[in-house]
């Protein structure tokens, strides 16, 4: 992060301020293309493999500007996500193209051992939305791979340096359907009866209607009167419904949509994503699907009214919804004008001939067939073989440490209680656990509760081929494999691929091992036990007492 906050401070509009912006927003952009633009089972894994679905919906969903801001928001996220890639592959890092568009855009800058030019990711997003093969993201990012692959053949032990983007890998984004933790919606849809009596006219006067703005703006003036008294409150159960009943409004009115942004422990004071921020570790609604959209905090709402505003005007902050109209003169225009104050039309990489575009469809081929560039294998590689070999012949040592004899350590899922239990012997606190990831005995713990899941329910090991990847699975994990097609129950008549609650529509069940077994230090509750994880593999081999 350091190497990007030169423009924190810097005048806005200067070239290193709009490359601290892009890098801030980053981690937002990442969140609505895996929360709002992405179809469920999408790996948002930084990878080229992940490339071409995006490219196919790019030329399917968005061939024409329907005048919203979501198609601009989208594209910008994507070439985010496109950057993102490049970056995993040739190293680099975000710079600020003052060249490029109308005021400069934001460009990845491979590491400087490949002596090669800048790339734009927002202008291939363009070249893609006009091209229309759906091999253009693949193509380059299959490029930058063979040139990083030469340059390791030539130089034996290089590897890409990359400055590393802050926030946007996987497990660091806010995903919309972890809001129940800290906002449980449901739960003031179900209190609302209780509160529209208690507030006075029952259901019928609390619809969600304009009225019901000035009957919450008098009651909050009948009961309460001043800020002071209205902070006093503001907590207890009655006028946390109050709040989000305005702000639930501006949901349904507004098209806004309830936020939760926690704040990042790594992130330097007065940052988007810092413990400071006005925005972190609390609920607020936001209009995040258009530019210029106006977030609240549901208590600063009520609040504003008591501070002399009609709860109108507070509401009135959210711009109405924008109509769904395609602009004239661009109905067959498929980049959006809200992009054209940054990169209109005219910047986009000119049409390319028929001849050229074979010429792209044969490179991609070419590219795509090269042994030397497909995706590593995190199954099988030369890291997780040298990782499990030394597991295995440390066993015997480690078995002296945890006690017993091989014989008592048979991977059984009845072992674990027995593990569970050493474990917590020998590591008395979450903090412990996590300052020593490489312990012989936690390595040898976690190896074994691997095992476990290998032996009893199919589950296969998996490890990034090389060291610090940019992605969630960063230790060695075990994972379910998918169900092939001839194993799903065809005589289920009521069975749905599509449908997770499913059994057997069910894939994915993962398990870092050792995180699981600091996260059972940290918990420390009694009635946990290791073999319950095992009930979510398919092939189970415990019924629900853990036999």
């Amino acid at each position: 992060m350091d190497a990007y906050l030169a423009g924190k401070d810097a005048p806005v509009g200067t070239p290193a301020h709009a490359l601290y912006i892009w890098i801030e927003s980053l981690h937002q952009r990442m969140d609505l293309l895996l929360a709002q633009f992405t179809a469920d089972g999408w790996d948002h894994d930084y990878s080229i493999g992940s490339l071409r679905l995006l490219e196919e919906d790019l030329a399917t969903l968005y061939g024409t500007d329907d005048g919203q801001d979501s198609t601009a928001l989208y594209m910008e996220a994507l070439a985010g996500y496109l950057g993102e890639v490049l970056l995993a592959e040739g190293g680099g890092r975000w710079v600020w193209d003052e060249s490029a568009g109308s005021v400069g855009l934001p460009a990845v800058e491979p590491d400087p051992e490949l002596g090669l030019e800048t790339v734009v990711p927002i202008l291939l997003v363009g070249q893609a939305v006009y091209e229309k093969t759906q091999n253009v993201f693949a193509t380059v990012a299959l490029r930058l791979r063979r040139a990083v692959v030469r340059h390791k053949a030539a130089h034996p032990g290089w590897r890409p340096e990359r400055v590393r983007t802050p926030w946007v890998r996987f497990g660091e984004l806010d995903e919309v359907g972890a809001l129940w933790k800290y906002w449980p919606n449901e739960r003031f849809h179900d209190y609302l009866t209780w509160w529209a009596d208690g507030a006075g006219g029952g259901r019928e006067r609390w619809d969600f209607g304009p009225a019901s703005l000035d009957a919450l703006e008098a009651l909050l003036r009948e009961r309460l009167g001043t800020v002071e008294q209205y902070d006093k409150v503001a907590g207890e159960p009655f006028w946390v419904q109050a709040a989000w009943y305005a702000a639930e409004y501006v949901v349904r009115r507004k098209d806004a949509a309830w936020q939760f942004r926690k704040s990042n422990p790594e992130a330097p004071p007065g940052t988007w994503y810092a413990a400071d921020s006005y925005w972190t570790d609390t609920v607020f609604v936001d209009q995040r699907m258009r530019y210029g959209g106006h977030a609240e905090h549901p208590t600063q709402m009520l609040r504003a009214v008591l501070e002399g505003e009609t709860l109108r005007a507070v509401v009135d902050r959210f711009p109405d919804p924008a109509p769904a109209v395609v602009p004239d003169g661009a109905t067959d225009e498929p980049w959006p004008r809200a992009l054209w104050p940054l990169v209109a039309p005219e910047h986009l990489p000119a049409p390319l001939t028929d001849e050229e575009r074979e010429q792209l469809a044969e490179e991609h081929r070419e590219l795509a067939a090269d042994p030397d560039l497909k995706d590593p294998d995190w199954h099988d590689n030369p890291r997780l073989t040298a990782w499990l070999d030394a597991r295995r012949a440390s066993f015997a040592d480690w078995v002296g440490q945890a006690g017993g004899s091989t014989a008592d350590w048979d991977f059984s899922p009845a072992s674990l209680d027995r593990l569970q239990a050493v474990v917590r012997e020998k590591f008395a606190t979450y903090e412990e656990m996590k300052a020593t990831p490489e312990d012989p005995f936690l390595l040898g713990a976690s190896w074994y509760f691997g095992e476990v899941q290998v032996v009893h329910c199919g589950a296969r090991w998996t490890f990034a081929p090389d060291p610090e990847p940019d992605s969630f699975y960063g230790a060695p994990t075990v994972v379910e494999p998918d169900l092939e097609e001839d194993e799903l129950d065809d005589d289920d008549e009521d069975f749905d691929p599509d449908d997770p609650d499913d059994p057997d529509a069910m894939s994915g069940h993962a398990c870092a091992p050792a995180d699981h077994l600091c996260g059972l230090v940290l918990r420390d509750d009694p009635e946990e036990r290791l073999v319950d994880w095992l009930k979510g593999y398919r092939r189970s081999p415990v019924d629900d007492s853990g036999r």
